[in-house]
């Protein structure tokens, strides 16, 4: 009898594990599949999230769903890791990740409250509902009044979170790292979010951000944001509030920001219908980069980027923008009693047709000014900042014909207070609008090439074919992509450009830049010896003219005022370039190139 006893005690506590804490680095298995639920081992798992729920996670702890199966409910684990060995939650077995759905359950779906160190990859997230709620696929929470860290999401699949498409960001998000205002400061450091996809998510894909507009929350550090793919979120894609030095690289964004402008919780709650897709409020040293965004609809803002309220010192580079309802990027000055937003450099990014979304599966009838740069009101300069100017260079920027695009503008259509710097852009403007002109702006060596507009820039303007390689993109022919604005060897933009200091080193496709640099996103050698081949400027140097009847003529231009006309037999024009070396590195001089 004492021996059947003490059996079905161990029977009862391997099945029992409310409050129990575990051996570390033990292993547990999950088979929401399974009819009983067992001891969780591989050979006989758990098959329920309340088994999950009750354990008290230590370091190395692992707990592994069973792939191709579902488990329905909540999952709120609790403990944390050690740095170096992190609790886990993640996958096992071959097939599709395993799902986690929320069944239309308010709140989220995966709950972290209050710990650290841990790592959650290789699962499936969903949270559909008929009717809009508070719904979060992921949200990791920190209202401890102290600093939290190392949590670590990668390799998950979000989708199908019926949230509030004109809510507060990390409570109708993805994938959420909320910061409560606490009595004592409470804050997060060490986040990465890494290769996941996220489908139809409302409000934001990736929100890291305070519970609402309270301050009372410090500074995230550490935050990295990278490679995510996001399709179809109901408003934003990306925001990061309140961080301080975050990375947001290598992300692909598209078709979001439809449903931002309907879907406001009940009154008494926070609304916001303006949406973006990557943008950053209140942050430091912020580093967006290598990004695609395309084909973001929102009436409101809908554009690729926005360093709104409160930005100090935000580098946007090395990124690709198409087909954005609203624009390429938007600047934003001071908020009520927020600070305004300064030292922002734009560099080396490509802006294709943004404004344009005739061609997206789902398009705009945007209802107010159409920028590439969108400044809605007064130009923030701070002498304290790493650009005092808002500093837009080496840009290539596309707008398609019959556009009523400015490249740069502002929202009342006419002037705004301060200035901005616009130096060694690429513009092929086909369109109807022009520049925000404003006292004290530096504009410099800017390709400008398309119809004449009576405010663009003129200082050390370029009026000639850029000669980029295309396809461009037109209301009948798909994007060429980015590669497709990069400057042939015939190109003038090629080392056109001012040289600008501490300019990051590299272009849009990670080619050196050249001390004179190039026009443009792409810096392309300069190998092209034949100089002034067009004599679009009027101007024959260092051509000369040879034969009889050869001439400058402005009847028959190629792009700019004036070409060159051959006249009889055996006349053309003549350039003798010195200093070639032949490929057995004997000495060639006095090369002649003519036509005739």
């Amino acid at each position: 009898m004492l021996s059947l006893l003490a059996a079905v005690l161990l029977t009862v506590a391997a099945q029992s594990n409310a409050g129990v804490a575990n051996a570390a680095g033990s292993d547990h298995f999950v088979d929401c599949s399974a009819s009983t639920n067992g001891l969780g081992t591989q050979a006989d798992p758990w098959n329920s999230l309340a088994s999950v729920n009750s354990l008290q996670f230590g370091p190395g702890e692992r707990v592994l769903f069973k792939a191709g199966t579902t488990c329905v409910g909540q999952l709120t684990p609790s403990g944390s890791g050690a740095a170096g060995s992190p609790a886990v939650i993640t996958s096992y077995g071959s097939g599709a990740k395993p799902i986690i759905d929320g069944n239309g359950v308010v709140g989220a779906t995966i709950k972290l409250l209050n710990v650290q160190q841990w790592q959650l990859s290789g699962l499936e997230v969903r949270n559909a509902a008929a009717s809009p709620a508070f719904r979060t696929g992921v949200l990791v929470e920190n209202s401890s009044g102290t600093t939290l860290s190392g949590i670590s999401i990668t390799d998950m699949t979000v989708r199908n979170i019926s949230g509030w498409s004109g809510g507060w960001y990390s409570s109708n998000a993805g994938v959420a790292i909320q910061t409560d205002q606490t009595a004592s400061v409470s804050t997060w450091n060490d986040i990465t979010i890494d290769n996941n996809t996220f489908d139809h998510v409302d409000r934001i894909a990736i929100a890291v951000t305070p519970e609402g507009n309270g301050r009372g929350t410090g500074m995230t550090t550490n935050v990295r944001i990278l490679n995510n793919n996001i399709r179809y979120s109901g408003g934003d894609d990306i925001l990061v509030v309140n961080g301080d030095g975050a990375l947001i690289d290598g992300n692909d964004a598209a078709y979001g920001g439809p449903k931002a402008t309907t879907g406001c919780p009940p009154s008494g709650n926070i609304c916001n219908t303006a949406a973006a897709s990557i943008w950053v409020a209140g942050s430091s040293d912020t580093t967006i980069q290598n990004n695609t965004v395309a084909c973001t609809i929102n009436q409101q803002d809908g554009m690729a980027f926005d360093v709104d309220w409160g930005n100090h010192n935000t580098t946007i580079q090395y990124n690709y923008s198409r087909n954005n309802s609203g624009g390429f990027l938007l600047m934003m000055q001071q908020i009520g009693g927020e600070l305004p937003s300064d030292g922002t450099v734009v560099r080396y990014n490509v802006s294709e047709d943004d404004t344009n979304t005739a061609g997206c599966p789902i398009t705009s009838n945007f209802n107010r000014a159409h920028n590439v740069f969108d400044f809605p009101r007064a130009i923030p300069n701070q002498s304290g900042s790493a650009a005092p100017l808002p500093d837009i260079y080496n840009n290539t920027i596309y707008i398609s014909s019959g556009r009523a695009t400015s490249v740069t503008g502002t929202r009342t259509g006419n002037t705004q207070p301060g200035s901005y710097k616009f130096r060694n852009n690429l513009v092929l403007n086909f369109g109807s609008k022009g520049y925000l002109q404003t006292t004290g702006s530096v504009f410099a060596n800017n390709l400008l090439y398309g119809p004449r507009n009576n405010n663009e820039p003129t200082t050390g303007t370029i009026y000639l074919s850029p000669q980029v390689v295309g396809p461009l993109q037109s209301a009948t022919q798909a994007s060429g992509g980015m590669a497709a604005y990069q400057p042939r060897e015939s190109s003038p933009a090629l080392g056109a450009g001012v040289a600008i200091p501490s300019n990051g080193g590299r272009d849009i496709a990670g080619n050196p830049i050249a001390a004179v640099p190039s026009i443009g996103a792409y810096e392309t050698a300069d190998t092209n010896l034949v100089r002034n081949g067009s004599f679009d400027s009027g101007a024959l140097t260092p051509w000369t003219l040879s034969g009889a009847g050869s001439s400058l003529t402005t009847s028959t231009p190629f792009n700019g005022s004036s070409a060159v006309q051959t006249g009889n037999s055996n006349s053309g024009v003549e350039n003798v370039v010195s200093g070639l070396t032949h490929v057995d590195q004997l000495p060639l001089v006095g090369v002649g190139f003519g036509v005739g």
